[in-house]
């Protein structure tokens, strides 16, 4: 008679065993970029004392913001314009651009027309895994939308990737399969789209996209798109609100296409047939005929280098078929470690340039906003404190910022500076692992980042 209580107790074992050598791996690096430490037991062992590197990193000198200019008496002479400052205790946005493209007045702009415009007004917001599953992201979204109007949870992939951790948007597909830039086998660099990602279907496949109730903005939209490219002609159907269905012929094409049905839906089903190897879709969007909407450009792993990789010709296809008036850049957490030096960090940085160059290339009219690292803590000495390098990280990236005339958002004052996101596990908004926020965690610096913005306009 088989021993099914022993067997299971042997089967935890080995888990569990696995777990710990996990837990104990030494650190890892891919082409360059140190990733994050597997810290599965971070909730019995959250910190690791000491540190394997004791070279000290020099912080760069951050330049201050440039003044920009005003017109004085009658006479329309330049002078310096007076700036507010920032309110105790708030963290504000630093425009380096001195009035110039890329700047944080284009985005203004834009807020300012965004119900005279003939789209909504959209945010991209690239990150790691720290908004992954729309933390963050979907309460500065809100707010957003609190302040000037629409709803829909904008770009949602459609394959299976992170959306089942995404409570602003419910999923279910079938036919998509995902390939992704961190899964190098399957993925192919020169097919991917604005995500980095991209999903292939062997014939037929559909999407089901149904609204939630997490905030009053998630559970409705006015319009939706499917973004792809095929070399072979395919059939798309939408299906609204279990409904009207409109069908759609597409003929070939090497540019990025797309397709879209407007109307008020809580609910949306995309099928295709007739696609093969040769079709790559991107995702769907879920927007507002009007308004704001944020797409959430969440990477888990990612240092952020990697988007200088997509393909340049894709990108500027897909500013035509969806423009964007706001860029956020937020990477760092997988570019410091324990072992971060000097050079590392700045040859960081001198990667990242090259994705803001690409995307000032791409979308020559957007404001470009480079959001720093957040906080990472470990313990040092019988107390937490903020990891190795990434207060000296959060000064490159801002100077960074100012050598590319954008501008800056320091995530890691936000949450308080150094030890910051201990304390913030402390008050039940951050994981025990003192690197990832929760969504009450999210909400707080959602709002800290809406004030800084608002408070430039």
């Amino acid at each position: 008679m088989n021993n099914q209580p022993a067997r299971t107790f042997v089967l935890i074992a080995i888990i569990a065993t696995a777990l710990v050598y996990m837990h104990f791996m030494p650190q890892v690096s891919v082409a360059g970029t140190v990733l994050r430490d597997v810290d599965i037991l971070s909730d019995i062992m959250p910190e690791i004392d000491g540190e394997d590197n004791d070279e000290v990193i020099a912080k760069p000198i951050v330049p201050a913001a440039p003044q920009g200019v005003a017109k004085t008496g009658n006479t329309g002479e330049e002078a310096p314009a007076k700036k507010k400052p920032c309110p105790p205790g708030a963290t504000c946005v630093i425009d380096y651009s001195g009035g110039g493209a890329h700047g944080i007045d284009a985005f203004y702009k834009a807020l300012a027309n965004a119900q005279k415009m003939n789209r909504p007004v959209r945010v991209a917001y690239w990150g790691d895994s720290f908004i992954e599953g729309d933390i963050l992201t979907t309460d500065l979204r809100a707010l957003l939308q609190d302040k000037y109007g629409g709803n829909g949870v904008g770009w949602v992939d459609c394959g299976k990737t992170t959306n089942s951790t995404r409570p602003t948007v419910r999923v279910a597909t079938s036919g998509f399969t995902s390939h992704s830039v961190m899964e190098r086998k399957t993925f192919s660099s020169r097919l991917q789209g604005i995500s980095q990602r991209y999903f292939t279907v062997n014939g037929s496949a559909s999407a089901t996209f149904s609204g939630t109730t997490w905030n009053k903005h998630c559970n409705s939209w006015g319009t939706s798109t499917i973004y792809f490219k095929t070399s072979t002609p395919i059939s798309i159907t939408a299906t609204m609100n279990d409904g009207e269905e409109k069908s759609f012929r597409v003929e070939a094409s090497p540019r990025v296409q797309s397709v879209s049905v407007t109307g008020e839906m809580t609910k949306v089903k995309w099928t295709v047939s007739g696609a093969n190897s040769s079709t790559q879709f991107y995702g769907v969007a879920l927007d507002p005929k009007s308004g704001v909407v944020l797409d959430n450009f969440a990477m888990r792993g990612s240092a952020g280098m990697s988007l200088a990789g997509i393909p340049e010709q894709t990108m500027r296809e897909m500013a035509a078929k969806r423009p964007y008036d706001l860029l956020i850049l937020q990477f760092g957490l997988n570019a410091t470690s324990q072992r971060s030096t000097q050079k590392q960090l700045q040859h960081y940085t001198a990667q990242m340039t090259k994705v803001v160059d690409m995307l000032k290339r791409c979308y020559p009219e957007a404001t470009i906003l480079i959001v720093s690292t957040s906080d990472r803590d470990q313990r040092d000495g019988g107390q937490l404190k903020t990891m190795k390098g990434v207060e000296e990280l959060v000064s490159y990236q801002q100077l960074m910022a100012a050598d590319n005339k954008v501008a800056f958002f320091s995530l890691f004052d936000a949450m308080g500076g150094n030890g910051g996101i201990s304390k913030m596990a402390q008050q039940g908004m951050a994981g025990k692992d003192y690197t990832h926020i929760n969504f009450k965690g999210g909400a707080y610096l959602a709002k800290k980042m809406f004030d800084g913005i608002m408070f430039g306009k």
